[in-house]
């Protein structure tokens, strides 16, 4: 749950891109984790267990819901907040060290307050805007150039395809959470989607913890000082 609390923008910072071009690789998956993501919530079992609690402490499966959408939705949000023309003045996030950054930061009270609010629309109405997220962001993935920045966290920049790494993780990890909460399946995600996944959370234990700790993690469980996993 680390995606930012806050209306997205209704206008674009400024025109956008004409024309469209094929998806990168990252782009790709996240735009399917978000399709996938649509599926999932129209499930009528996300509406028959809307008020109960869900697999996340303090949020109903509703509000789950509502947060799962929101996360697919960061992409356009902050698409539309970053103006096209900046440039990075600091060195860039990265997909590790936003987490890094994000982990910290004080927000997961007020997320779960949003997403309590944002899940009153109900299931129908959420399950609609979910499939129009999702196809919001597919059209709008393939408008922008390969080098297009999106600013986040106080508005330090990353690269548009690192911004789509963290929203795949959010959105993969969440679908995970909702299917457990009514108790279906996790639907099936292509290798490339979940490998990212592993490699990201991989990544954000090594500049948490440093190297040493995640190999005694995975591989030397007597000599763990420093337990590097779980990090989110």
């Amino acid at each position: 749950m680390i995606d930012q609390p806050g209306s997205p923008s209704t206008q674009p910072a400024s025109a956008q891109p004409s024309g469209t071009q094929p998806l990168s690789p990252l782009r790709a998956l996240a735009a399917k984790a978000a399709d996938d993501a649509a599926t999932l919530v129209a499930n009528p079992a996300v509406g028959t267990k809307w008020d109960e609690p869900s697999a996340l402490d303090d949020m109903t499966v509703g509000a789950l819901a509502a947060h799962l959408v929101r996360a697919s939705g960061a992409v356009v949000a902050y698409l539309d907040r970053t103006d096209p023309s900046l440039q990075a003045d600091d060195e860039l996030l990265t997909k590790f060290t936003y987490f890094h950054a994000a982990l910290d930061a004080p927000i997961h009270d007020q997320i779960k307050k949003v997403s309590a609010e944002e899940s009153t629309i109900g299931h129908d109405e959420l399950a609609a805007k979910a499939a129009q997220v999702a196809s919001d962001l597919r059209d709008r993935l393939a408008t922008e150039p390969d080098d297009r920045l999106v600013g986040a966290l106080g508005q330090r920049m990353l690269t548009l395809d690192d911004f789509c790494a963290t929203r795949l993780i959010e959105i993969l990890m969440h679908v995970d959470d909702l299917a457990t909460s009514i108790g279906v399946p996790t639907p099936e995600s292509p290798a490339e989607a979940t490998g990212e996944v592993i490699d990201i959370l991989v990544g954000i234990a090594r500049h948490r913890h440093g190297d040493w700790a995640v190999i005694h993690s995975l591989g030397r469980a007597e000599r763990v000082t420093d337990p590097a996993f779980p990090v989110i």
